[in-house]
């Protein structure tokens, strides 16, 4: 199957829009304040259709959601209704804290430090843990050791526990000793941010022009703004102004996300609940 994909650019990343990160972006919008909620199969392929996804491309990806353990059917006469699992729920609902509490962190100059040794036959949890801890907003230090900015115990032991790997890695809060560079520490932990910097510039250039925005309508502009605002946790590890020489860029950025994000939430679930009708009622989400 080849999937219809086209490109979001967010400053100078380049990111491939997919069937399947799409449709979990509309249902963690629409869907987690209501996580018994069954939506029609139909409704989510014509969602898709306004970001130019074939209905093939869409069904593929819903079937592909099934076997990751994200999405229930239950068949309805011809037609299939999914239902957001325990599981997706849980990975949609964090991903969501961290996307809406994403800012800048440790005004303290305070920083957290993880370091773990893994066995080879562990490699799999392992690879996992590297790619919470990078969303989490912690940068490779060296081999088995990960620093971030800001107390980032609270925040990263669910992924701890989740993983089962409680026991075998140490974390520690603290400030950096006088004989550290922190400017030369963050370069080389996270490089230099110019990337970061335009793309934020990028961001909100487009989602300030609220003509562009109303044209798009509520529901697809809801669901694209948190698309592309979501990767930047990914890439920005939240450090304080005295570290960038650009966080009113980013400031500004994310005031522009809360602003498409929630101005269109009432407006977008209304929409949604037209197209994917099956035991919902409208609801605003918060």
């Amino acid at each position: 199957m080849t999937y219809l994909v086209h490109t979001i650019a967010v400053g100078v990343f380049q990111h491939r829009l997919q069937p399947q990160e799409l449709l979990l972006t509309l249902l963690g919008n629409e869907l987690l304040r209501s996580t018994d909620t069954q939506v029609r199969s139909a409704g989510l392929v014509s969602a898709l259709s306004e970001h130019e996804f074939s209905p093939a491309a869409t069904r593929s990806a819903l079937s592909r959601l099934v076997k990751r353990g994200m999405l229930d059917p239950t068949k309805n006469g011809r037609e299939v209704h999914y239902q957001l699992t325990a599981r997706a729920t849980a990975l949609l609902s964090d991903g969501e804290q961290r996307i809406l509490s994403f800012s800048e962190l440790n005004p303290g100059d305070e920083w957290t430090l993880l370091s773990y040794s893994l066995p080879a036959d562990q490699r799999s949890p392992r690879d996992r843990l590297r790619r919470r801890l990078s969303f989490l907003g912690f940068g490779g230090l060296r081999d088995g050791q990960w620093i971030a900015p800001g107390n980032r115990v609270a925040d990263t032991m669910p992924t701890l526990v989740e993983l089962n790997l409680q026991h075998q890695v140490e974390m520690f809060v603290g400030q950096p000793a006088s004989v550290t560079d922190v400017a030369q520490l963050v370069r080389s932990v996270w490089g230099c941010f110019t990337e970061l910097a335009t793309a934020y510039e990028t961001f909100s250039r487009r989602w300030s022009n609220s003509a562009w925005v109303d044209a798009l309508g509520p529901l697809k502009a809801r669901t694209l703004v948190m698309h592309e605002w979501r990767q930047f946790p990914h890439r920005d590890p939240g450090l304080a102004r005295q570290h960038l020489n650009w966080g009113e860029v980013r400031t500004q950025a994310r005031d522009d996300f809360f602003n498409v994000w929630t101005e269109n939430a009432a407006a977008a679930n209304r929409e949604f609940v037209t197209l994917c009708e099956s035991n919902i009622s409208a609801k605003a989400t918060a």
